[in-house]
């Protein structure tokens, strides 16, 4: 429920559908609705609108999207935190161009406004109404919101704190205001991004023409809707904020997960652990404690030091090994446990590299390293892994070592494995997912249901694939 609009998510022929029930006496506006539909490349998400004898239904198409709430969970950079501030600050220039009132917008909690991790961009619902009936919008709110839930690693503190002076001068000034976006225009964004956060933008005042195409929006399928093929829209036209980089020398030193995301090590200790403020924070994981370990530098060498974790740091051995750590010497390849939750490190600033490999782990002096090629890494398929989950947003893999699995990635979400005998199966639990299915059936929170390889579910829009490995 959003004020008085009923929400749900609905999953439809393969589709991701938001469902919003409005009243029947409210009244759409067929230029807004067929604008919507044709500016997918502005960040509108695709809306088709059914009419019933008792109430006007719109369903939103979000399909490969995840809900903003839920990838400002990840920990992100400072520059890829303002690149999607500036994303909000074009949606909202574009919509006053083509005279879409704000108001219409559902931008007041980042759980309704998504983003497509393949495409990286942000998309906001938008009710094509006559008269704004209901208040949606606030977008101090939203964006004071995402500001304090956001998993930033912060590189130029003055900038984060002006910031967020900036949102709270502006919630003040809308106290009391039956209007809520009357003290806020998106030259309030433009002007702060512009002038205090060293961000160029590059503008064209131009506003798009022909925005309404022929025809009646409410006549075209989902299949017509999607990207790529609503009506040759093309990307980009009106300005792109473009953020300034000063030239950084490159650090040789980092981890990185199974992602392919990359932590610079850039100072120590390099502390890693569930809390927000951690230097890699990893908040979807319950079985990571507050702060968990560290990545320290002495003499010129690194080492992983767990610090008093609740269920322990690991290095080249997965946790059913039991070989949890206090402090081992890092080499180039290492792959870091932070109980379920593997990272390898890597150093690149010397001539050679060394991995470990084997089910055993070892001290400095350890006969069991194998000395690989001149920078690489080992690539050999790795004896423990036992599964891993496929995404169809990034065709990247997740990887599975030990069960119950859970991970940021999919946060409410565990897979665990229950053994009867010489048999054993896989089952999938959701306990705190808002959107979570299963082959096509929805699972509840607090339900769980068996899987097997080759299993789909949908979860935040996105479809996953879960595998065994022989």
């Amino acid at each position: 429920m959003l004020g008085n609009i009923s929400t749900k998510i609905l999953y439809q022929n393969c589709d991701t559908i938001l469902q919003v029930s409005l009243k029947k006496k409210d009244q759409i506006n067929e230029n807004y609705l067929q604008s919507i539909n044709n500016n997918y490349a502005q960040g509108l998400v695709n809306v088709r609108w059914e009419k019933t004898a008792t109430r006007n239904v719109l369903k939103y198409n979000i399909s490969n999207m995840t809900a903003l709430s839920e990838y400002i969970k990840q920990t992100l950079s400072q520059e890829k935190y303002f690149e999607l501030i500036g994303q909000v600050q074009k949606i909202l220039e574009f919509c006053s161009n083509v005279n879409i009132p704000v108001d219409n917008l559902i931008l007041k909690d980042p759980k309704n406004v998504y983003y497509d991790v393949e495409k990286h961009k942000l998309f906001v619902v938008c009710l094509p109404l006559m008269e704004n009936n209901y208040k949606c919008s606030n977008t101090v709110k939203f964006l004071s919101t995402v500001n304090k839930k956001s998993n930033v690693s912060i590189t130029n503190g003055n900038a984060m704190n002006k910031y967020s002076e900036f949102l709270a001068e502006k919630l003040i000034l809308q106290k009391g205001k039956a209007n809520k976006n009357s003290c806020f225009t998106y030259n309030h964004l433009y002007n702060f991004l512009h002038d205090t956060n060293n961000i160029q933008p590059v503008r064209n005042e131009t506003v798009p023409e022909n925005i309404v195409p022929n025809g009646k929006a409410e006549t075209e399928s989902f299949a017509d809707m999607r990207p790529g093929r609503s009506n040759n829209v093309q990307d980009d036209g009106e300005h792109t904020i473009l953020v300034s980089q000063k030239a950084k020398p490159k650090v040789k030193v980092y981890l990185t997960d199974n992602s392919g995301r990359e932590y610079p090590l850039d100072h120590f200790p390099f502390v890693i652990g569930r809390k927000k403020n951690n230097d890699l924070s990893l908040p979807g994981s319950g079985t990571v404690s507050g702060e968990h370990a560290a990545v320290i530098s002495e003499g010129g060498e690194y080492f992983i030091e767990d610090r008093d974790s609740a269920n322990g740091t690991f290095l080249n051995s997965p946790p059913d090994s039991g070989q949890r750590i206090t402090k081992e010497k890092l080499r180039n390849g290492d792959m870091i446990y932070i109980y379920d939750v593997p990272l390898r490190f890597v150093d690149e600033s010397g001539d050679s590299g060394t991995v470990i490999v084997g089910g055993k782990n070892s001290s400095a002096g350890s006969n069991t390293a194998v000395e690989p090629k001149k920078d690489t890494v080992q690539t050999s398929k790795n004896p423990w892994l036992i599964a891993y989950i496929k995404s169809s947003a990034s065709d990247e893999k997740i990887p599975v070592y030990n069960y119950p699995f859970t991970c940021h990635e999919l946060p409410g979400i565990m897979i665990g494995q229950e053994t009867s005998g010489s048999r054993h199966s896989i089952y999938i639990s959701n306990f705190s997912c808002d959107s979570l299915s299963v082959e096509g059936n929805e699972l509840g929170k607090g339900e769980k249901t068996d899987i097997f390889s080759g299993c789909k579910f949908l979860c935040g829009g996105v479809t996953y694939t879960f595998y065994e490995e022989n």
